[in-house]
This record gives C-alpha cells, sequence and structure tokens, in this order.
C-alpha cells in the first residue's frame, strides 16, 4: 500500500519545518499544502475544527494529534488505520 500523506502548512511556520523534517527522516512521501495559497485546504482545516499547522492527512484520516514536537513515527503509524479527531495545538492566523 503506498502511503501519500497531505501536510497542511503555512510560511514561516516552524513547527511545519519540524514536521516536514520528520516526515523526510520518516522516509515518508508527502504533499505540502500551503493554506495561504489555497482557500479550499484553509475551509477544509475550519470544517474539521483545525485552529493550527500542521496538519497531516491520509486520505481523510487526521495523524498528528499531539504537539508537532512530540510526534513520534510509532504515532503515526499507529493512526494510519484510525479515523479519530483530537487536533493539534499551534495556532495558524
Amino acid at each position: 500500500m503506498l502511503i501519500s500523506l497531505k501536510l497542511y502548512t503555512q510560511p514561516n511556520c516552524d513547527y511545519c519545518g519540524v514536521m516536514m523534517i520528520k516526515l523526510k527522516e520518516w522516509g515518508y512521501d508527502f504533499e505540502v499544502i500551503n493554506i495561504k495559497e489555497n482557500p479550499q485546504a484553509l475551509a477544509f482545516l475550519r470544517v474539521n475544527n483545525h485552529k493550527t499547522v500542521p496538519q497531516l492527512y491520509w486520505n481523510n484520516i487526521h495523524l498528528n494529534k499531539v504537539d508537532t514536537t512530540l510526534f513520534t513515527k510509532d504515532m503515526l503509524e499507529q493512526e494510519l488505520d484510525r479515523d479519530s479527531y483530537v487536533g493539534g495545538v499551534e495556532r495558524f492566523a
């Protein structure tokens, strides 16, 4: 099964950079979606009650439910087959 992730970000977001580094180190392919350039992406995050970036999705499954600095590869792999939502912690404006 090919795992292709979507990472919702915004410019000058240090946590977004941290998440990108982690995903690259863990060997995952991901698409970066800048919510400042993509109104539909921003609307998607708002509809899903996100007030922060980065937000990581696989299909329609939200994957990062803890602070980005605490998010681990094990957490990601456990979430790849679950569809629950808790939310993130970093704020976007």
